[in-house]
């Protein structure tokens, strides 16, 4: 078969390691987290689900490397009963179905216990960054001492090569969005005086530690993914021109430069593309460092059309691309592209409604999920409607609470997103599904 998308669906090594593709899960924090930090079933399925539905490598996220970090996220640690059993049944569900695990191994820094839920002790927890100073809505941070940034840097290594034990075949390494290692690379929150603050270079100094650490705990051929803001997009950071010269000085420590954007705390809608921004809006950021560097540069941003990743490929803006949001909205899309399907892709809205839902709900709703039913009614050979559809669908007792009708150009398709109360109800009579398909192809 001649693929339609052969950039993008074409394999690519790294550090010894083949991905089958070009299409990588992006980091996508699970829900059903324990209370000490084991990953949960219904994420392990989560992550699963991605690579079954064609995803390269699917990265699991966020594992805190440091017990000074009390945000409610994956832990590996072998205090903790069953974390690193979590942890190795997660990658194997992902590499059973051909993806690449990868854990994604962060510190949140001032910002620490961002996601707790008890929002009471995250105001009393004690906080460090980079240097003594206090946060916007008043809390205060204590600068890390050195004996305490040796410490974490021993932790970054400690974490991977639990990792790698678990099965995990790459790891990234979050530098980016605000985060511990963001906060010392950015002028914005580094001000220190000693080797660790001033110069680009010794505000670089923390990651270098931290890549060496991960580098001697896992060895060679496994690949270390870097993520880093090519542009913090905010007064007091730095721009994409200090973006570039961090990644030259990263480059040799790591296998992938993996370009985001921004800050959690000043660019949210930036951090991730909302629907009021371009698609890819950020992919510029890393066509213009990979221009600098000779390792593999992977972007992201709300990218969802396979034309578009193509081109971003084809013409040398990026060696891989990731998808969040929009394998949440469909799982599926690597494979529909690969397979030439590309056409019943369901596109993510980038509405936000799976982050507000992870905040109120501690779930991943959202509101295009994945086609449960995906019918075709072309107007063009059948004089089939919709409402004659909803008419048959009640006649078998069909529970729809939600309807998203999508119309491609292309085909002149009406899609039928149906919610999870009626996969269960299909899936509990196959009879009444195959008769209501029946109907439906007459």
């Amino acid at each position: 078969m001649e693929r339609k998308y052969p950039h993008l669906t074409s394999p690519i090594t790294v550090a010894g390691v083949t991905f089958r593709n070009r299409m990588f899960s992006a980091p996508m924090g699970g829900t059903d987290i324990t209370n000490d930090g084991c990953i949960g079933p219904k994420s392990t399925a989560f992550y699963e689900l991605r690579s079954k539905g064609g995803a390269a490598a699917v990265t699991v996220s966020e594992c805190m490397v440091h017990e000074s970090d009390g945000s409610h996220a994956y832990r590996l640690n072998p205090a903790i009963l069953n974390s690193l059993a979590c942890a190795t049944y997660t990658a194997d569900a992902i590499r059973r179905h051909g993806g690449m695990p990868s854990l994604e191994l962060s510190h949140s820094g001032m910002f620490a216990g961002t996601y707790m839920t008890d929002k009471t002790k995250q105001k009393t927890m004690k906080q460090w960054g980079p240097m003594d100073t206090v946060r916007p809505d008043g809390v205060e941070v204590q600068g890390m001492t050195k004996d305490m940034i040796d410490e974490i840097v021993k932790s970054y290594g400690d974490v991977a090569a639990m990792a790698k034990r678990a099965g995990f075949e790459m790891i990234m390494i979050h530098g980016g969005h605000g985060w511990l290692i963001n906060q010392f690379l950015s002028p914005l929150f580094n001000q220190r005086t000693d080797e660790y603050g001033g110069s680009l270079e010794n505000r670089c100094r923390l990651a270098k530690e931290i890549l060496t650490s991960v580098r001697e705990a896992v060895g060679p051929r496994f690949p270390i993914e870097f993520r880093m803001s090519g542009s913090e997009f905010c007064e007091g950071g730095y721009g994409i021109e200090e973006g570039i010269e961090i990644a030259k000085q990263l480059e040799s420590y790591v296998d992938i430069l993996h370009v985001s954007a921004g800050t959690y705390q000043k660019t949210f809608g930036i951090t991730h593309p909302s629907m009021f921004e371009e698609h890819g809006r950020n992919v510029f950021l890393a066509a213009e460092i990979k221009k600098h560097v000779s390792v593999p540069v992977a972007t992201l941003g709300g990218l969802n059309d396979p034309e578009q990743m193509e081109e971003i490929i084809a013409s040398g803006k990026a060696d891989i691309v990731y998808m969040g949001r929009a394998l949440l909205a469909d799982p599926y899309l690597p494979q529909k592209v690969t397979e030439n399907r590309d056409d019943e892709i369901v596109r993510c809205l980038r509405c936000f409604t799976c982050m507000a839902e992870r905040a109120a709900t501690s779930t991943r709703r959202c509101t295009v999920q994945q086609l449960v039913v995906d019918i075709r009614l072309s107007f063009a050979r059948r004089n089939q409607s919709l409402v004659e559809f909803l008419r048959v669908s009640r006649l078998f007792h069909l529970n729809m609470k939600c309807i998203s009708l999508q119309v491609h150009t292309r085909s002149l398709l009406e899609m039928l997103v149906l919610k999870s109360d009626l996969i269960q109800k299909l899936q509990r009579n196959m009879l009444r599904r195959k008769m209501l398909m029946q109907l439906l192809s007459q």
